[in-house]
């Protein structure tokens, strides 16, 4: 790629405010149909998957995201799942958050998720 549409890329990049990680992440993708995903920066191709409508890309960030759910982190991926509409991962998130309740409820992220969102806590104490 000569240097001229590079600097085209990288200024495009800085119209779509993403990372210029994720947005080489992204092109690849769409280049290649395929890529491997660092966990480090699947939340954030997730969220560029579905500004961008890459439904296949959505779907590999969401198996590489639910892959590491834990309870430090399990309220921030239900949040994003219900913001970005991944109703699977928000239905296998929920089923975590449910099943570790105790521990999640008193994470930090879990405070954050109550302030930004109080009906998502809500829709979690309905099921229990």
């Amino acid at each position: 790629m000569d240097l001229i549409c590079f600097n085209h890329l990288y200024e495009f990049r800085d119209v779509l405010q993403i990372g210029l990680q994720v947005f080489l992440l992204l092109l690849e993708f769409l280049y290649t149909d395929q890529v491997n995903i660092p966990l480090e920066y699947a939340m954030e191709l997730f969220a560029a998957a579905d500004e961008f409508c890459v439904p296949r890309l959505k779907s590999l960030c969401e198996k590489k995201i639910f892959s590491s759910i834990c309870v430090e982190n399990a309220a921030s991926i239900f949040l994003a799942a219900d913001l970005y509409s991944a109703e699977q991962l928000k239905k296998r998130t929920l089923h975590y958050i449910l099943t570790h309740f105790e521990s999640v409820s008193k994470s930090p992220t879990f405070e954050e998720m109550g302030r930004t969102n109080l009906e998502l806590v809500f829709e979690i104490l309905r099921k229990r």
